[in-house]
């Protein structure tokens, strides 16, 4: 047998006139998967509550609290980017729901972002956007798509030819026991995370909602 054998040639999906990878029947993701939302927020909201409470108690009421619903906002972020645009907007090009918002850079740039505001202003909005961004990608599991997860470094993001519309898969998902068990869950873990900062009624909720407010949390910051 010969002993300097030449390194084995890595095979990836064939590129086509869009610069995009294609994929075969083989592949397992379809490049949207089931829409989630409230799964999301109770991911993010759980350990945000259970830190900003932790974070009263030592540091008492003087000190500014943190503007959860940055963290909330970035635990749907990567979705509100790019399902409108792989599976709606763009859809012949990219023909994936998982785009820009799922890959590590787009995380490590919010990131970068959020620190520097935060050692600049010490405003930490920013900052809770990238933990929730990097909670949706926790939950998704995006790094079960490194093509997705580390673009660009493995070459263009993968195209799903069963991808459906944006539309069509929350049909799907409305259709999905599975998909209404873990939003039920997910909306369950919302609701008892604003219960633990004091969210108790509707008018609570409200102020939450428009102001960052929370019953036992100091008052977030308001400029931007």
């Amino acid at each position: 047998m010969p002993r300097n054998l030449p390194p084995a040639k890595i095979l990836r999906p064939p590129k086509d006139s869009h610069g995009c990878s294609r994929t075969t029947t083989e592949t397992k993701q379809e490049g949207g998967k089931q829409v989630v939302f409230f799964g999301h927020l109770g991911a993010a909201a759980v350990p945000g509550s259970l830190g900003a409470a932790w974070r009263q108690e030592r540091d008492g009421r003087g000190k500014e609290a943190p503007d959860l619903r940055w963290l909330l906002a970035g635990s749907i972020l990567p979705d509100l980017i790019d399902k409108p645009l792989g599976q709606g907007i763009l859809k012949p090009y990219f023909r994936n729901g998982r785009i820009y918002g799922h890959t590590a850079l787009f995380a490590a740039l919010v990131l970068l972002a959020g620190i520097s505001r935060l050692k600049r202003e010490a405003d930490s909005r920013l900052l809770l956007l990238a933990m929730g961004v990097a909670s949706h990608q926790l939950v998704d599991r995006i790094w079960e798509e490194p093509e997705t997860f580390l673009w660009p470094a493995l070459g263009p993001f993968l195209r799903h030819p069963k991808v459906k519309s944006l539309w069509g898969q929350v049909l799907e998902a409305l259709r999905d026991p599975h998909v209404w068990a873990g939003e039920a869950v997910g909306l369950a873990l919302t609701a008892w995370s604003l219960h633990l900062l004091g969210v108790e009624g509707s008018g609570d909720l409200r102020a939450f909602l428009r102001r960052g407010l929370t019953p036992r949390l100091a008052r977030p910051r308001q400029d931007l």
